[in-house]
């Protein structure tokens, strides 16, 4: 995909209960919605990157993490750089505008959420691909929706259609946890 006069892949990453939930209603992920195959393959996936785009919340969790991250957030006014972090509000500088700050510009971004940094990469940017696994007989009742007003894996798949992704594959990551990958058509 050509973003910015420049040839650069943006990988989304999500695991999902069955009702299309990322996380509990107070914001936390259960331990039952992990998979212990898709954690590593999302660990190695961001490794690979030159950038992670990840919510605050998911950065407070992760703060000692050294990779180079970028958080949308609406808690500042405009953005601040450091060495390996950049905050940025999105109602005041668009996606596209804050990935120019960077030097060298990012080839491979990963995508890490949550909901309202998922929504931002679709409104704002686009997904070369997106690796969604699914929790199949895990359910969060109230919890937090991948995708505000989404909660059957139907409308993710429409939602997905709708922004230009087409689902490639399916594979079985163990016994509870299938993944579905989306690439940009």
């Amino acid at each position: 995909m050509k973003k910015n006069n420049q040839n650069i892949t943006v990988i989304g990453h999500a695991i999902i209960s069955r009702d299309c939930c990322i996380a509990d209603s107070t914001g936390l992920m259960p331990l039952a919605l992990i998979s212990e195959t898709d954690w590593l393959l999302f660990q190695e996936d961001l490794n690979r990157s030159d950038l992670v785009v990840l919510g605050r919340a998911s950065y407070e969790k992760f703060s000692e993490n050294k990779r180079n991250r970028l958080i949308p957030t609406n808690q500042i006014n405009g953005y601040e750089m450091g060495d390996d972090i950049c905050f940025f509000n999105p109602n005041d500088i668009p996606i596209n505008e804050i990935l120019l700050k960077y030097n060298p510009f990012p080839k491979k971004i990963a995508v890490a959420g949550g909901q309202g940094v998922y929504q931002l990469i679709f409104e704002q940017y686009s997904y070369s691909e997106f690796h969604l696994s699914i929790k199949e007989n895990y359910e969060l009742k109230g919890g937090i929706q991948m995708i505000r007003g989404q909660n059957e894996l139907g409308q993710i798949n429409k939602y997905m259609n709708m922004h230009g992704m087409r689902q490639i594959n399916k594979k079985r990551l163990d016994s509870e946890t299938v993944q579905i990958r989306y690439v940009n058509s």
